[in-house]
């Protein structure tokens, strides 16, 4: 993938955490296509054998450990960050994040791109909202007040920075909206309420378009951007899209009302202390004795043995409230300021995860 200015990234040494994730994986390659030179951060070996393949030099150190990154940036020009463990804490999260911005700032690194999150904002996802829409609702998961929290750090320290806040990333190996929802149709249906909402989708690699643009960008400051598709589309037409594709799968509608009833009271996220849930602990093991997708295929496995009833998949709190909202993201900063233009409308993103829907779930 070659973006304009792409020249700008040629001989530039990037460091990327999170390389061998959804995002990385298809980062790492359209950096050494325009010519980056990539250091990729894993905490262990896995996966560090594909990477040297490609040419990428590998460091293996704790993202916390300061003293040990600082040396591994030193004499990089640009940090793209794009890790976050979702089986951790945020308070680890956020800690191993302030030690990797404090290493930045001691190597001298002359840039850096942080992937951030739609979440921030506080009107999301009931109204429209753009990078002048607050972000000061004291509440929300802790996810979302760590990666508020990251923004506050970027945006007062000294190095120029560009904050993406992507909004739904599918395509291949996106676990939550391509993956886990094409799980649900293979084992029957999806529940979507009535009436539905939208879905601010966009394509994984015009997220990867936007890091590069981020990266190449002139006189960049402390920043943010909105990255979004070019347009927001029904649920149903994304979840449609699934179906056709692997063959199975349908969509029922319920009243939103019906379906919130049987979830019962909304949790409060803002009592007590985060603490990992046994599942997280589970599957952070699992994942480092098996690896990742040996242990996301079990999961898969027992998940079809354990289906009861006509198979159909009802929405949590969470997925209820996004596939009822109404509420759009407005990406004209990052077109005028990134020249970002979405090149993936839903039918084209759709057909570029088709082979891969195929061949997992098919």
């Amino acid at each position: 993938m070659n973006v304009t200015n792409s020249e700008k990234l040629q001989g530039q040494t990037i460091f990327v955490t999170g390389a061998t994730g959804f995002l990385g994986a298809r980062l790492v390659p359209a950096l050494l296509e325009n010519g980056a030179q990539v250091t990729a951060l894993l905490r262990s070996r896995h996966g560090a054998s594909d990477l040297e393949a490609k040419g990428v030099t590998v460091v293996t150190a704790a993202l916390g450990d300061r003293a040990a990154i600082t040396g591994a940036l030193r004499g990089q020009d640009i940090l793209v960050h794009l890790a976050y463990d979702v089986r951790a804490t945020s308070e680890k999260n956020l800690s191993d994040f302030t030690a990797l911005v404090g290493a930045a700032q001691d190597a001298g690194v002359g840039r850096i791109v942080h992937t951030s999150s739609i979440v921030v904002y506080d009107v999301w996802p009931s109204e429209d909202l753009d990078e002048t829409s607050p972000m000061q609702r004291p509440s929300g998961s802790p996810y979302r007040q760590a990666k508020i929290e990251m923004e506050k750090q970027l945006m007062a320290g000294p190095i120029p920075a560009a904050i993406l806040q992507p909004t739904l990333i599918y395509g291949p190996g996106s676990s939550l909206w391509t993956d886990q929802l094409t799980e649900n149709l293979t084992a029957g249906a999806q529940i979507l309420p009535q009436p539905e909402g939208l879905c601010n989708a966009v394509f994984v690699d015009d997220v990867v378009q936007a890091i590069l643009r981020a990266a190449a960008l002139e006189d960049l400051g402390q920043e943010r951007f909105v990255i979004s598709g070019p347009e927001p589309v029904a649920w149903s037409d994304l979840l449609s899209g699934y179906s056709r594709i692997i063959g199975k799968g349908e969509l029922r509608f319920e009243p939103y009302q019906d379906l919130s009833d049987r979830l019962g009271p909304e949790p409060d996220h803002d009592a007590g202390s985060e603490t990992l849930s046994v599942a997280a602990r589970i599957s952070a093991l699992g994942r480092t004795l098996l690896g990742r997708e040996r242990f996301e295929a079990l999961v898969r496995a027992i998940k079809r043995r354990v289906s009861s009833g006509d198979g159909a998949a009802y929405p949590d709190r969470h997925l209820l409230e996004l596939f009822a909202a109404k509420g759009g993201c407005r990406i004209t900063h990052a077109q005028d300021r990134l020249g970002y233009q979405p090149d993936y409308p839903l039918e084209k993103g759709l057909a570029a995860t088709a082979d891969y829907l195929r061949g997992r779930f098919g």
